[in-house]
């Protein structure tokens, strides 16, 4: 079991790396996900770079899959998490592949259900696992907590912004609100969902996640959207207190003590 899944986790993150290559280098539908993000522009979308997160996680999974591997077949080291995933991270991974098709063939309100799809299964893993709730070593922080963390987070975000899109595209009215007033509203939830995730999770490099979208979406805005600027900036600020906060209190289960303690051994 545990190596099936190694081996089917593996497979799946090269594949969701290979779709969202090619999805770019092929041009498929003759467009890139960045040229339709573009189209379906709205206020809640960050600055062009932020999206460059993107690399941060698939090399992240990538070593997340690498420590399957050799939990599976390297070593006799108990790896619970890995049977605990059960095929919710591959799914999650499937899904994504599924995104990008969906998304470049303008299949937008098919992208959100999917969209939707991927944050559950991440979800799962991250109850499943009981992540970031327990007094794990470091190798598991590293190379399993910290890959699903920055993956759910940036998923997080990308819903809100997927479902943004999307309304945009159909001409949605806004039930007579303006579309400043739904983005100062989407940018109070998604800092509430990320401090939520610190409170209830201990998850700070979810939060973190989102933090660095919120600063993305200042950066977009400062020069003419003041008000949604600096209501992300304060959102953002508050994202980086409550994680310094939540830091400090839980110092004494500091990953980088765990470091610290394994190279003075």
């Amino acid at each position: 079991m545990i190596k099936r899944l190694a081996v089917l986790n593996t497979i799946s993150v090269v594949l969701v790396i290979a779709v969202n290559y090619v999805s770019q280098a092929l041009r498929l539908n003759n467009t890139t996900i960045g040229e339709l993000s573009d189209q379906y522009d709205n206020l809640f979308t960050p600055a062009s770079y932020a999206f460059a997160i993107w690399g941060l996680i698939f090399l992240s999974l990538l070593a997340y899959s690498i420590f399957q591997l050799k939990r599976a077949f390297g070593d006799s080291t108990p790896t619970d998490v890995i049977v605990q995933t059960e095929y919710w991270f591959m799914l999650a991974n499937l899904l994504n592949c599924a995104w990008v098709f969906a998304f470049v063939y303008e299949y937008t309100g098919l992208s959100v259900l999917i969209m939707l799809g991927i944050l559950v299964c991440l979800i799962q893993v991250i109850i499943k696992t009981n992540m970031e709730r327990w007094d794990a070593p470091i190798s598991i922080i590293a190379f399993v907590w910290w890959p699903i963390c920055l993956y759910s987070g940036w998923i997080a975000v990308a819903t809100i912004a997927n479902v943004s899109a999307y309304l945009t595209k159909i001409g949605w009215d806004g039930f007579g609100l303006s579309d400043e007033t739904w983005t100062l509203i989407m940018i109070s939830v998604a800092t509430l969902v990320n401090g939520f995730m610190i409170i209830t999770r201990n998850m700070r490099e979810f939060a973190m996640v989102g933090l660095w979208a919120l600063v993305a979406i200042y950066v977009r805005h400062k020069a003419d959207q003041e008000f949604i600027a600096y209501t992300a900036l304060g959102g953002a600020v508050v994202l980086f207190i409550a994680t310094g906060i939540h830091g400090y209190v839980n110092r004494h289960t500091n990953p980088f003590l765990k470091i610290k303690e394994r190279v003075n051994r």
